[in-house]
């Protein structure tokens, strides 16, 4: 029986050696790389390879662990928004990085519904009582001075944003997650992170 040429019929194989260079941020250490080490993702015809995209598996030169660009604007895994935050108490750190994981997937709605017992779980950590609704933590966050004079615009925006998803069929918009993400970032940093330091 004769052996056949899968790259005779166009289809899509991998490349092992020279590869071209793509930039990203990794997904699992953050960082912004450039790199041309991996294994390229080439477009063959007969034994010719074609290679003049950042297709492929990439190894961040940071961390060394793979990430997959398959095509324009998708990357496996992809990178989360966000910072890490110092000083936060083990729970709190638990779902705010799921949070940003649910964002590096794709999964903005899971992001914004995260972020909402996020901010429950802030709020009872900074010592409100256990029991209250979504909006009493908002409310205490806000009149306790958790969250800055200056931001408190956003406390609707985030109300708004985080009952639809609780309450109604909506799927959240990649902004939503941002923002979201954004407002929890920011009272994570000026609640315990900054105060931390000092000690």
């Amino acid at each position: 029986m004769k052996a056949v040429n899968l790259n005779s019929f166009g289809y899509t194989v991998w490349k092992g050696n020279k590869i071209y260079p793509a930039s990203f941020q990794c997904g699992y250490c953050g960082s912004y790389v450039t790199s041309n080490y991996g294994m390229a993702l080439g477009y063959g015809e007969e034994y010719n390879f074609y290679n003049n995209k950042p297709y492929g598996v990439y190894i961040c030169t940071k961390c060394n662990k793979p990430t997959f660009i398959p095509s324009e604007g998708i990357q496996i895994p992809g990178s989360k928004f966000g910072s890490d935050v110092k000083g936060v108490s083990e729970i709190v750190n638990t779902i705010y990085n799921e949070a940003r994981d649910c964002y590096a997937a794709d999964a903005y709605t899971g992001t914004v519904l995260l972020s909402r017992k996020l901010l429950m779980h802030i709020a009872i950590d900074l010592g409100a009582n256990e029991g209250k609704n979504f909006k009493e933590y908002v409310d205490f966050l806000a009149n306790e001075g958790f969250i800055t004079a200056t931001s408190r615009d956003w406390v609707d925006v985030i109300r708004k944003i985080s009952n639809a998803s609780n309450h109604e069929l909506v799927k959240n918009t990649k902004e939503d997650a941002e923002n979201l993400l954004q407002f929890c970032e920011m009272i994570l940093k000026t609640n315990y992170e900054y105060p931390s330091s000092l000690k």
